[in-house]
This record gives structure tokens, C-alpha cells and sequence, in this order.
């Protein structure tokens, strides 16, 4: 009975076969498909025959994964027969997948009898495709190009100018060609960065780099040199005329620096991370050097020089930029003490003047002389002074973290109003509330950004009753009230009226979400507002922090100490402020 039944459907499957190749010469392919497929779900004894058939219909009608199974299956039923690897390798070859169709053949080859009539075809047929893979490998070889060989060069700077330093001197170890193309231009080479230097830097070789430029380096930042006290920098300095921009990032500097100052004639930018002395700063403060932007960020005295002192001489024009930070000395405070009265007369076109931890003792401190000041910022200083005179042209001013020795004398005797100013910051400081009443108008201001917070004797209500209440500050974009203040309806209430308000610090206030979701309601600044800081605030929902990134306002909220806080404090957080 098994083998009538076997016989029967093999002819069933025979007969199917038969209605398949009558419709796949009239065309019918897909006729001709479901037929087979009838067939092949019978299991017949001529399984193979039918698959190779619908394995090759699938190709012809670009059904390539269909005809790939199908190839597999084939492959699977019958692991000997070479038929089911020559259609998978002609469908894989189709699908541009020529190294896996090799490996196909391969192994066909070492499944198949020995004695199988078709193994001879599946050898030949590997041996066309691996050499036809050979003759498509050596082709592309020929199309590979060395870009330092056939771009021209006026390419080849414009895609080097956007390598770091670093890198460019690592690609001269990819061929002697690299090396020879990028060290003999010059171009190459007018910026120096060590910035990420790993190991010390030799003197020969900074002074190949040097010469590498052909003497026309234009910017230098220099880490972990060897040896900062020879000729090396004076020779570079005095060598390279084009050099504008320099940055020592480590070590100590004193005469070798002095001496290198003396003898440029085009340095404009010089920011130095290294430790100078006192007489260092008061040497490079001359008419002499064209110095325009000054940065020392770590000024320290010597047994000498205890105080920073200016003795009178001609005017240094140029300079326009200075930046000046005390080293961190447990020392006595007058290590620490500038003459500031000399040091205003000799730099009449400052535009910028930053100081951090001075000390300052004079009567009067008269900065008017700088008339094009825009920038003043004095930071965790002391200034004893009675009072201050600020130049009306002033756009920034910073005394975050300062104290004034006398606040009931600090206002200045007629004390000119700051029309331009657009950034006050008085954090931490002890600045009188009648000084700020005296230099920013509470009818009319130009105020983008305020921080009072922590300030001894400015209050938030201050700002109220004084600004807010007569809308004064329409242009406020930044206002920064952390502090350990006290916040009542009226008091937000109060903020509601500043229609461009963007960042608003609530930090360590007694400000809940009740108040902020009023404030994001009802507030004009709604449509403007970005962030809401609340460090240090418990009351603080996930509701409300939804409700606020529902209307694209980020409500910014990490423990109070932690480093990601420091960061977000922002200006306050370094010894100067960066515009």
C-alpha cells in the first residue's frame, strides 16, 4: 500500500511538472510557480528537480531571497548533490556576493561523490568565479591612489588645515612619501600645538618643527617642554616674525620670557598657564611690546617682589586685553597687592580688565582714565578703598566673591551712572545696595543679565521694589537669585512682567514648583524661557518638570556640592569670565 501510495504521488507531482513547463512556455511564470509548489508540497522522490525549477523561476522573476531558500533547502535534502551549490552560488552572485559564492563552490566540492557527473562542472565554475574575483582585486588596486601624489597641493592644505597638529605629524609615519610632502611644506607647519603632548618635548625637536615652518610659525601652543629657561623661546619669538599667538600651558617662566618679549615685533595674543613672578608681568607691560591680549594665570610673588607695583612710564598703547590671576598662596595677603592706580595709568586703551584674588588699599580707585573699558572684572578680591569710580562706557561688570573694605563709603562722590551696562554680577559679594542704585538707573537700563546671588547686601526684594515694580527691566534675559532668600507670592509675582527672560536660578531658595509652574503660566517670559535651575531644592515634582518640557523649558536640578553643580553655577565658577 506504501508503495501504490508513493507511486501516486509521484505522478500527481509528474503531472504538476508537466502543467508547470506548458505555462512556463507560454510565459506563465507565476502559473508555472504555484504549480510546482503544489508539487513540492507532496514531498515527491523528484523533490530536487522541482526546487532547481522553481529556484530558477524566482531568478528569472528577480525574486532572489525565494530563489536563495530555495537553493538552501536543496542543498539541506540532498548534502551530496552538486545541484543545490551551483544554484546557490548563481543566485549569490546575483546578489553581488561573489566571496560567499566561492565559498559555496568550495563546498560542494567537498560534499560531492567523486563519481557525480556535475562535479567536474561545480570545479570549473569555481575556477572562473575565483579568477574573475582575482582580475576585479587587481583592478581596484589600480584605482587606488596616494592623495599626496596626485591632489594638487592647494587641496591637500585646505584638508590638512582641518587635522589637528598632532595628527599631521603622525601621518608623516604612513610612507616616505607622506613624510617627504607634509615636511617640506611650510604651510604645513605655522601652527605649533603640543597641547596633548603625552612626553616631554625635546629642544631639537621643537626647533625642527621651527624650521620645518621655514621661520613663518604663526601660532604656538607649547606643553611640557623640556627646558623653558635657554634660548629656545627667544630664538623663536625673534626668529619667526609672523608669530601672533603663543600659549605656554605648564612650567615656570621668568627672564627667558622678559628677554623674548623685548624682541617680538608681532605678538599679539599671549596667554601663559605657567607660573610667572611679579617682575615678569611689570617687565612685559611695556610700549616696546605689541602685545594686545595679556592672560597670566598663575602670578606669583618672589622674595623680592612681594606686591605688584608699576613704576611710571611711558604708556603702553597697544595692549587692550588683560587678564590677571594670583597663584593660590597660603601666605600674608599683601603677597597679593597691585598698585592699581599706576597700573590704570599705563594701559589708557584697555578694553578688558580682569583681576582674581587681589588686593588693592588706596584711597580713591579711579578707573575713568580707561575710557574704551568695556569689560571689569574683579573677583574673590579685596579692595580697600573708600570708593570706586567706574568709566561710563562699561558694558560688563563682575565683582562676584569680592569685599570692599568700607560699604557705607563705597559709592563714589558723583558717581556717574553705567548707561551701557548689560551684565552685572555682584554673587558673594558685599557690594551696598545704594552702589548698585547709583550705577544701574532703576528707571531706565540696558541690564541682559543679573546675578545677585548670595550678595551680603543686596537683596532680592531690593530688586523688586526697585526694578521689577517699575518694569525696568524688559530686556533682562539671564537674572540669577540663589541664596538662602525668602520667596512669597508677591515676590514671583513680581517676575512675571520680564517678556524676555531666558535662564532663571532659583538655586537654594525657598522657591517651590507651586511658584514656578505660576511663573511658567502666567509669566510673559513663557514664550522665552529655556531653563529654571532649582539646585538644592527638594520641592521639586516630576510633574511640574514635565508640565515645564511640555513648553520646551528644561528644569535643571542636581545635588547641591557636586561637581556637575559647580559647572552649572556657570561665570562664577572660574577666575574669569569668558564672553
Amino acid at each position: 500500500m506504501r508503495f501504490e501510495s508513493s507511486n501516486v504521488q509521484l505522478a500527481a507531482a509528474e503531472k504538476l511538472q508537466t502543467e508547470a513547463t506548458a505555462a512556463i512556455r507560454k510565459g506563465n511564470y507565476g502559473v508555472a510557480i504555484e504549480k510546482l509548489t503544489e508539487a513540492i508540497d507532496m514531498r515527491p522522490p523528484i523533490l530536487i528537480g522541482l526546487l532547481d525549477t522553481r529556484a530558477a523561476l524566482y531568478d528569472k522573476t528577480e525574486k532572489l531571497k525565494l530563489a536563495l531558500k530555495d537553493a538552501k533547502t536543496m542543498m539541506g535534502h540532498e548534502k551530496a548533490n552538486p545541484k543545490g551549490y551551483l544554484r546557490a552560488g548563481k543566485v549569490l552572485h546575483r546578489l553581488d556576493k561573489a566571496d560567499l559564492a566561492i565559498e559555496i563552490y568550495k563546498l560542494g566540492i567537498k560534499h560531492a561523490e567523486p563519481s557525480d557527473p556535475q562535479l567536474p562542472r561545480l570545479k570549473e565554475i569555481l575556477e572562473k568565479a575565483v579568477e574573475k574575483q582575482n582580475r576585479a582585486m587587481k583592478a581596484a588596486a589600480k584605482k587606488i591612489y596616494d592623495p599626496m601624489q596626485v591632489l594638487p597641493l592647494e587641496l591637500l592644505e585646505m584638508v590638512l588645515g582641518y587635522i589637528p597638529f598632532q595628527n599631521i605629524v603622525a601621518m608623516q609615519r604612513v610612507s616616505k612619501t607622506w613624510q617627504r610632502v607634509i615636511s617640506s611644506n611650510s604651510r604645513f607647519w605655522t601652527t605649533l600645538d603640543f597641547s596633548r603632548a603625552r612626553k616631554p618635548i625635546s629642544k631639537a625637536a621643537l626647533k625642527s618643527c621651527i624650521s620645518k615652518s621655514k621661520y613663518t610659525l604663526t601660532k604656538a601652543i607649547l606643553n611640557r617642554i623640556h627646558n623653558y629657561n635657554d634660548t629656545t623661546l627667544i630664538d623663536m619669538v625673534s626668529i619667526c616674525k609672523d608669530l601672533e599667538y603663543m600659549k605656554v600651558m605648564d612650567g615656570f617662566m621668568g627672564s627667558s620670557l622678559t628677554r623674548a618679549m623685548q624682541l617680538t615685533k608681532s605678538l599679539k595674543i599671549l596667554i601663559l598657564n605657567c607660573q610667572i613672578p611679579f617682575t615678569t608681568l611689570e617687565g612685559m607691560i611695556n610700549h616696546e611690546v605689541p602685545l594686545e591680549h595679556l592672560e597670566c594665570l598663575n602670578l606669583g610673588p618672589t622674595k623680592r617682589a612681594q606686591a605688584l607695583t608699576f613704576a611710571k612710564r611711558e604708556a603702553c598703547t597697544t595692549l587692550k586685553r588683560l587678564l590677571v590671576n594670583f597663584a593660590d598662596l597660603e601666605s600674608a595677603s599683601i603677597r597679593r597687592a597691585v598698585d592699581l592706580e599706576s597700573l590704570v595709568e599705563l594701559l589708557p586703551n584697555l578694553q578688558e580688565f580682569q583681576l582674581n584674588r587681589i588686593q588693592c588699599s588706596m584711597a580713591r580707585l579711579d578707573l575713568r582714565p580707561l575710557e574704551n573699558l568695556e569689560t571689569f572684572v574683579c573677583r574673590n578680591s579685596n579692595i580697600l578703598s573708600q570708593g570706586i569710580h567706574y568709566p561710563p562706557s562699561l558694558v560688563v561688570l563682575d565683582v562676584a566673591g569680592t569685599i570692599f573694605a568700607r560699604t557705607d563709603l563705597n559709592t563714589a562722590e558723583n558717581q556717574e551712572t553705567l548707561p551701557s551696562l548689560k551684565m552685572l554680577n555682584v554673587t558673594k559679594s558685599n557690594l551696598p545696595k545704594e552702589s548698585l542704585l547709583d550705577l544701574v538707573p532703576p528707571y531706565e537700563n540696558q541690564l541682559t543679565r543679573l546675578r545677585i546671588g548670595w550678595a551680603n547686601n543686596i537683596r532680592f526684594e531690593d530688586i523688586r521694589e526697585n526694578y521689577l515694580g517699575h518694569q525696568s527691566l524688559e530686556g533682562l534675559e539671564e537674572l540669577s537669585v540663589e541664596g538662602d532668600y525668602e520667596y512669597t507670592n508677591r515676590s514671583m509675582s513680581a517676575l512675571y512682567s520680564l517678556p524676555c527672560l531666558k535662564r532663571l536660578n532659583f538655586s537654594s531658595t525657598s522657591v517651590n514648583g507651586s511658584g514656578v509652574y505660576q511663573l511658567i503660566s502666567n509669566g510673559k517670559s513663557r514664550e522665552t524661557l529655556e531653563e529654571v535651575i532649582m539646585n538644592g531644592i527638594d520641592r521639586v515634582s516630576g510633574d511640574l518638570t514635565k508640565f515645564a518640557g511640555d513648553r520646551g523649558i528644561k528644569i535643571i536640578q542636581l545635588t547641591e556640592g557636586g561637581r556637575e553643580w559647580q559647572l552649572l553655577q556657570g561665570d562664577n565658577s572660574g577666575p574669569f569670565l569668558r564672553l
